[in-house]
């Protein structure tokens, strides 16, 4: 009994169906586009950023700035000088399109990637045991460069490092970062 009213309808749509096909579709006019001018031979057709780059880099440059042009129509974000907010802090703001390879050994590891498992001394002076995230322990000195930072001073219960601030906003391009053994003095400081 429910499916005769529904065959009912589907026969209404097929009937009506050929009388909307002829019916003549009213669309607002498309705006005419100013028309492009086309590029003098000679004159350097890439934009300022893209010819202080090497020519390697170059090719990937272009591409991703074809990607993530606006398509006529779409919104587009203007800067001023502000921050893009859709963009996300975590991710490296940088001249370079890939992601960055980091160098091996303590020279790619985050200052806050490391865990200070225990500080020794010996004649020359303290050598921290820093627990990495690849599981092994590394020993580094006063000195030792890391990716984001350099160790700075070390004492018989707490390593400093110099972090150097990867946000373009900052006013502070370095920050101190302590590591203890004792994670109470920490939350004190």
């Amino acid at each position: 009994m429910r499916a005769l009213p529904f065959c009912l309808i589907l026969l209404l749509l097929a009937a009506a169906a050929p009388a909307l096909a002829q019916a003549p579709a009213q669309s607002p006019p498309a705006p005419e586009a100013p028309p492009a001018e086309a590029p003098s031979e000679g004159t350097d057709t890439l934009p300022a950023e893209l010819t202080q780059i090497a020519p390697a880099d170059r090719e990937a440059r272009e591409a991703a700035i074809r990607e993530t042009d606006p398509q006529p129509g779409q919104y587009q974000y203007l800067p001023a000088g502000r921050r893009d907010p859709f963009v996300s802090l975590l991710v490296n703001v940088g001249p370079s399109t890939g992601p960055k390879t980091r160098p091996p050994g303590m020279a790619g590891f985050l200052i806050q990637e490391l865990a200070l498992k225990g500080i020794v001394k010996d004649a020359v002076g303290f050598i921290a045991l820093l627990q990495a995230p690849d599981g092994k322990t590394y020993f580094p000195k006063v000195g030792q460069r890391f990716y984001d930072g350099v160790l700075v001073a070390m004492d018989a219960a707490t390593v400093t490092f110099r972090q150097e601030v990867t946000d373009p906003l900052s006013p502070v391009k370095t920050r101190e970062v302590k590591k203890s053994l004792y994670p109470s003095e920490e939350a004190r400081q």
